[in-house]
């Protein structure tokens, strides 16, 4: 009976342990994605965006990668990175 209890006990800690952690992990992959979709947007559309910008983006994008296990600072890294593109942004009408 102590043995079937101690096994239960051991099975609940490992459960509460573990369903925060993959909790975690499900965000950071949506960050990473994230990170990844704008990596492409900014490479298949680089005439938008000032060479400056582009670069100030990438910077943001490539702390937001090394920010895997930490969501706060992923999500922040992906708005800096949004932020810097459109401040960036070029006027397609001066263009053309």
């Amino acid at each position: 009976m102590k043995k079937m209890t101690f096994l239960t006990l051991i099975a609940s800690i490992s459960l509460f342990c573990i369903t925060p952690s993959m909790a975690g992990v499900g965000v950071t992959d949506s960050c990473q994605e994230e990170a990844k979709e704008l990596s492409d947007k900014i490479r298949d559309n680089k005439d938008d965006y000032t060479a400056e910008s582009r670069r100030k983006a990438k910077v943001e994008l490539t702390a937001a990668k090394t920010n895997r296990l930490n969501p706060a600072k992923c999500r922040k890294n992906i708005v800096d990175a949004r932020s810097e593109l459109t401040k960036g942004k070029r006027d397609k009408k001066r263009k053309n």
